[in-house]
């Protein structure tokens, strides 16, 4: 991998690792809003059953978008490190040993596969969030 790829390759992960960061930050705001906002009431308990499950709902998909931020944050950082330590293995699937293809790196700058390993993993239900 040239310099100037490897330096490309760098903002990439890092302009994704901040808008990672901004959307984490504003999930943990709003969560944290919503607790302020529930501990200002007289009572925690919903007045209706279906309140508090849209509230659960809710709950839970906001901690499920926190926890795939999360590691969307592990995966770039990462990446980071394969990076600059090895940048050729950066640039190789993990899988098969075949060169990344740039497009897919520069899409998704965190993945370690190639893009057909990538379907082959999703369609065995491996972990999506490499990409």
């Amino acid at each position: 991998m040239t310099q100037p790829n490897v330096d490309h390759m760098e903002r990439r992960l890092l302009e994704e690792r901040e808008q990672t960061l901004e959307t984490l930050r504003q999930a943990e705001a709003e969560q944290a809003e919503g607790r302020r906002e529930s501990s200002g009431a007289l009572s925690r308990v919903p007045s209706h059953l279906a309140d508090a499950a849209s509230d659960t709902q809710e709950e839970e998909q906001d901690l499920a978008s926190i926890t795939r931020d999360s590691e969307k944050l592990t995966l770039i950082d990462e990446a980071l490190r394969l990076l600059h330590e090895d940048p050729e293995a950066y640039a190789t699937c993990e899988r098969c040993g075949q060169r990344i293809e740039p497009e897919r790196l520069d899409l998704v700058p965190w993945t370690r596969l190639c893009a057909s390993c990538a379907r082959a993993q999703e369609a065995e239900g491996g972990r999506l969030a490499a990409g």
